[in-house]
């Protein structure tokens, strides 16, 4: 089992310094359908009547008084609640393309991420597959609840789980009743299971964003074998017609969720090493605000 150092989050501190502080204090800056909307019961101040204005906040009283149309203003909540749904299962023993841990990866990504929107004041929360249903924190910010999360999930990360990431995503939109912004953290097996209808499920109400942590391949010329822990030499695995179909399928699955998110307003990108987590993630929230799905 993969262990996490004493120093992981010291490792997150010093890969996000490595960055401006203006690219990772405004990550979610700009429209997302998750922000608050309508008003809290915290009273601001009156403003003159403008057309698009609730006409529900138009104080009469004060209205009577000033000889003209004035509305009240309330403090708006505009704190973000960020869902991590991420992956699991022995498929994490793997290597990414760039020939690192996808276990640790995944971990790193998320932890990033996590440790960024909390400093962009945002409440964060995990959900993973557990043992017979999904396991979903509390929303809360600070190092602590993130390193609570690491060393929670770090557990079960690369071992099997009766419950699949299509159970989980739904058991999230049944148990958590808040507009969210989505992260969802797979592999390309993950990936085949968001069909339509699960993007469908979470965009309604929430904004989606899919990171695909990169799976290298079974079939080439480093093929390397995690149980007998050497390179494999079997002649199909060297195999250039096999090698083209497996490059074949997993392009057809991406593009396939990468339809679905231009059509259902998502954004998708695929990380191989953990040098490329933080620009990778910041050129899909970007494009996302932006309007630029798939």
């Amino acid at each position: 089992m993969m262990k996490i150092d004493y120093e992981y989050l010291s490792k997150i501190r010093r890969a996000v310094a490595l960055y401006t502080k203006r690219k990772t204090s405004n990550i979610l800056d700009g429209d997302f359908h998750s922000a608050h909307r309508g008003r809290s019961m915290d009273f601001d101040d009156l403003k003159e009547y403008t057309y698009g204005d609730d006409v529900h906040d138009i104080d009469w009283k004060s209205s009577s008084r000033m000889g003209s149309i004035l509305v009240r203003r309330y403090e708006t909540s505009r704190r973000h609640n960020v869902m991590f749904i991420c992956d699991r299962g022995l498929k994490m023993l793997g290597d990414t393309t760039a020939g690192e841990s996808k276990a640790e990866l995944m971990m790193m990504t998320f932890g990033t991420l996590a440790y960024i929107v909390g400093r962009n004041g945002a409440d964060f929360a995990l959900s993973y597959a557990g043992g017979t249903h999904a396991t979903t924190s509390i929303f809360k910010s600070g190092t602590d609840h993130l390193e609570s999360l690491l060393y929670d999930y770090e557990k079960s990360v690369d071992s099997d789980s009766t419950v699949s990431l299509t159970d989980t995503i739904k058991e999230v939109l049944n148990t958590v009743h808040k507009r969210m912004i989505i992260f969802i953290l797979t592999d390309i097996e993950g990936l085949s299971q968001l069909d339509p209808g699960v993007v469908r499920s979470i965009t309604d109400n929430n904004d989606l964003m899919i990171i695909n942590i990169e799976d290298a391949f079974l079939t080439g010329d480093q093929v390397f074998d995690s149980d007998l822990k050497v390179y494999e030499r079997f002649f199909l695995s060297h195999s250039k017609a096999l090698h083209e179909e497996e490059v074949r399928q997993r392009q057809e699955i991406i593009d396939g969720v990468s339809h679905t998110c231009k059509q259902l307003r998502a954004a998708m990108t695929t990380i191989s090493k953990q040098e490329d987590i933080i620009e990778s993630v910041i050129t899909l929230l970007e494009r996302y605000r932006n309007g630029y799905y798939g």
